[in-house]
């Protein structure tokens, strides 16, 4: 096996050829969160000497993985809490290109940097750009709260994986021009919870020197009751530590797996729904890392590509593997009467505004009489989607920054159905034939053209803000979306603004 040598910031690492390019794996970027370290801000790797091996991927942060998250994920052998690595995929070490920084989704819960659907070597070899991705804390150990957790160093007591994001961020800044990246030139990217702490990034300005743009793929743009507030996040923080007979400060003694276990079990409990509905974890408004919820945070300084799947919902109501098992953990309603309580219900848990619409005013606007089960599907998109990354581009058009928006409308064959949820993450990266992926998304003519057009288009914003001449920027006076579809790619009208219109978040 060839392989190659690169100066970083911290040490000499090894990498091999691969797919065409130069990959580089399991790199540390910040100190094993462990022991002292755990549920604190991430710290500086020690500098090593020598060579080190950059040719297998770094462990996971460990994680629960089942349901519609094995539709990206493979079975992942290797967690830790020692899990702060990155990897980069490079066609040329000597050159200056441009950087693509991948955040993977998963809820804050699940994924890592090295799934076979983010696999750099598609992009990095046929875009001629830098791919990075990462692996970042999740669950209890990313995402716990509390002020008695303060660091004494930063000063933070939450969102301890956004945290890390913003650790690899800075690594990037000092150590990718030794693999042929260039620093001023960085796309911070990344896919549902990856690409909601994208934008939460960009809007607080954190770390602004190490990015020149963002695209978010399917973000959820939420404020309370969906993200967590520092009281609440306090509460369920101390729940936890209760049920383990520990002080909050207690909690840095647990080892991680138990931690973990403890923290993904109360989170599924019948207790917690009951008591709280949902787990209080990250993205915390701790008042000192995060002071402002998506929907009304400052503008992104920056460029912005944002999009959603036309039916996100399928993910959590009718996601299906390729022998027909059921992988969504809820189904969709049956019935209208079934459909306005389901509403209703979503309403209250997604609608931070102050007149709700009726239930069944939604139900009929979207023809639930008609067909109840795609009424759901429409309106849970458009209302926790859609609505939002509308709401995103339109603040970002009106006041000048550049924006463009896009629809993946690509239909998973049977027996999935429509577009669901993260299903254009494979299309971006290349690796729709990749052996996780092939039988769920089919290998017709029209992927691989797709896939190459989102590819180009991805890389083209990459390099400079733009992607592609053909797609218009968005204007809220005509707005305009980008739809990749069976055919091909093509500026379209935004379709159902009237359904829209039920939204405040996309009426503001």
């Amino acid at each position: 096996m060839t392989t190659t040598i690169v100066d970083t910031a911290l040490g000499r690492v090894a990498g091999e050829h691969h797919g065409g390019v130069l990959r580089f794996r399991g790199i540390p970027y910040a100190a094993a969160p462990v022991g002292a370290l755990r549920l604190r801000s991430p710290q500086p790797h020690v500098p090593w000497t020598g060579v080190r091996d950059a040719t297998a991927a770094g462990p996971a942060s460990l994680q629960t993985l089942g349901g519609n998250q094995t539709w990206m994920n493979e079975p992942i052998p290797d967690q830790s809490e020692d899990c702060l690595f990155l990897n980069v995929w490079t066609p040329d070490t000597g050159a200056r290109l441009p950087v693509l920084f991948w955040l993977h989704g998963g809820a804050t819960r699940n994924g890592h940097g090295a799934a076979p659907g983010i696999d750099g070597a598609a992009l990095a070899r046929s875009q001629n750009l830098v791919v990075v991705t990462i692996n970042y804390r999740l669950g209890a150990l990313g995402g716990l709260a509390h002020p008695d957790l303060r660091d004494p160093v930063s000063g933070h007591c939450a969102n301890w994986g956004m945290q890390d994001k913003l650790a690899a961020l800075a690594w990037v800044r000092q150590s990718i021009a030794g693999f042929g990246g260039d620093p001023a030139n960085v796309t911070l990217a990344g896919q549902s919870s990856g690409g909601a702490n994208a934008a939460i990034i960009a809007q607080h300005g954190l770390a602004a020197d190490c990015y020149r743009r963002i695209i978010v793929q399917s973000p959820p743009l939420f404020r309370p009751p969906m993200f967590v507030e520092l009281d609440a996040a306090a509460q369920y923080t101390e729940l936890l530590a209760g049920k383990l007979g520990v002080s909050v400060i207690g909690l840095r003694d647990i080892d991680g797996v138990a931690l973990q276990r403890a923290e993904q079990m109360l989170a599924s409990s019948p207790e917690l729904a009951a008591s709280m509905g949902r787990p209080r974890t990250a993205p915390v408004r701790d008042g000192s890392l995060l002071k402002h919820w998506p929907y009304d945070a400052p503008l992104a300084n920056c460029p912005v590509l944002a999009g959603w799947t036309r039916e996100e919902a399928n993910f959590w109501f009718d996601l299906h593997d390729v022998d027909g098992r059921v992988l969504s953990p809820q189904k969709a309603p049956a019935t209208l009467a079934e459909l306005e309580k389901r509403i209703g219900a979503l309403i209250g848990l997604h609608y931070a505004f102050g007149e709700k619409p009726a239930a069944a005013a939604v139900a009929a606007a979207y023809g639930g009489a008609d067909d109840p089960g795609a009424a759901w599907c429409a309106a849970y998109t458009d209302l926790v989607f859609r609505a939002p990354i509308l709401h995103l581009a339109g603040r970002q058009a009106r006041a000048g920054r550049p924006v463009f928006a896009y629809e993946f409308a690509f239909p998973l064959p049977p027996p999935g159905r429509g577009s669901p949820h993260a299903a254009d993450v494979p299309f971006v990266f290349g690796t729709t034939g990749a052996a996780h992926f092939a039988r769920k998304i089919g290998s017709a003519p029209a992927v691989e053209v797709l896939s190459q057009a989102m590819m180009r288009s991805w890389a083209d914003f990459a390099r400079g803000g733009v992607p592609g001449a053909e797609w218009p920027a968005f204007d809220t006076e005509r707005p305009r979306v980008m739809r990749f579809g069976p055919v091909h790619a093509q500026a379209v009208e935004l379709q159902d603004a009237a359904r829209l219109a039920l939204w405040p978040a996309y009426r503001a």
